[in-house]
């Protein structure tokens, strides 16, 4: 990297000069600068014994300071460098005013990409000054080593009482973000769902998703029975171990859902998915939370997050 000549004169000198030679005016120069006329004066008399020569023919009380032509050397260098230099000095300035607050948000992976990412993107499109990470945890994140700020959980219902070991300790700043609720789905070019019949189910691969054993709602017997579907064709069965499978193997036509209502509300709405027999529908044995850091729940930032995500699922 070059190094800076010696001999560059101190900075105030030089905007002195500058002003005075754009405004043809000591006094005009002095206000646009918030200094006095004399210091004016005296910053141009140093500028002009530091270089030794004259700069400026200072004109009287009706005419206008004029550099001379060593003046004009010296403006044109001042404003092939000097303005630049403060154009950048405003652009950090700005980008500083301007810097991004990141926020982290952890959710399981069948919640953060069927619900959530979406609207996250809605949230940072939004808000541009906040940048959102995603992260994908199963369980309550380690709140001190897991730098997360906000953290959307699937805990069990208050009337799941088997399920109360698995609900990760609650906390003040909690609020209700969705509940679940389950019907069967299909691809809509697998069952037309206007001539389906409970008969129906048993020509097809029945998609089923692991689970706890109080979740009667995603377990295929408990849809046939509800139903009258007759016995359950245990060799149709194809289990997967999470959602996000069941819902792609769905979508791929493979196969009929038990779907999970919100997760599964944007695939309704763009036609990649159609309820079967939208008469039926079962309440979920579980919901989600959303939860701010306990440290950090007061922090407008979460906050904000917090009521733009609580909207987005009362819509």
């Amino acid at each position: 990297m070059p190094r800076l000549s010696p001999h560059i004169p101190p900075l105030a000198a030089l905007k002195a000069f500058e002003a005075v030679a754009r405004l043809g005016s000591l006094s005009r120069a002095a206000e646009e600068l918030n200094v006095t006329k004399s210091a004016i004066s005296h910053q141009l008399r140093a500028l002009e014994s530091a270089l030794g020569t004259t700069l400026m023919h200072r004109g009287g009380t009706t005419s206008r300071a004029q550099p001379t032509p060593a003046g004009q050397e010296l403006l044109v260098a001042i404003e092939a460098s000097l303005i630049p230099l403060g154009e950048a000095c405003e652009r950090l300035a700005v980008r500083r005013r301007k810097r991004r607050r990141t926020l982290t948000v952890s959710a399981n992976a069948p919640f953060s990409s069927l619900w959530l990412a979406p609207h996250v993107v809605e949230f940072s499109t939004r808000h541009p000054e906040i940048a959102v990470n995603l992260r994908v945890f199963d369980d309550e994140p380690d709140w001190q080593n897991d730098t997360i700020d906000i953290a959307i959980l699937r805990v069990p219902l208050p009337s799941s009482t088997s399920l109360t070991s698995d609900t990760p300790n609650s906390h003040p700043s909690d609020r209700a973000l969705v509940r679940e609720t389950v019907f069967p789905v299909c691809s809509p070019l697998l069952i037309d769902p206007r001539t389906a019949t409970p008969q129906t189910l048993s020509e097809h691969r029945l998609l089923q998703e692991e689970h706890h054993a109080s979740s009667r709602e995603i377990d295929w017997q408990t849809w046939f029975s509800l139903l009258g579907a007759g016995a359950l064709p245990e060799q149709n069965l194809v289990r997967l171990s999470s959602f996000n499978p069941i819902i792609g193997a769905a979508i791929a036509g493979k196969g009929v859902a038990l779907g999970r209502s919100p997760l599964i509300d944007f695939d309704l709405a763009h036609g990649r998915l159609v309820r079967l027999f939208p008469e039926y529908e079962l309440p979920g044995s579980w919901q989600f939370v959303i939860r701010l850091h306990p440290e950090r729940s007061s922090d407008p930032t979460l906050i904000q997050f917090q009521t733009f995500m609580l909207e987005r699922s009362a819509i």
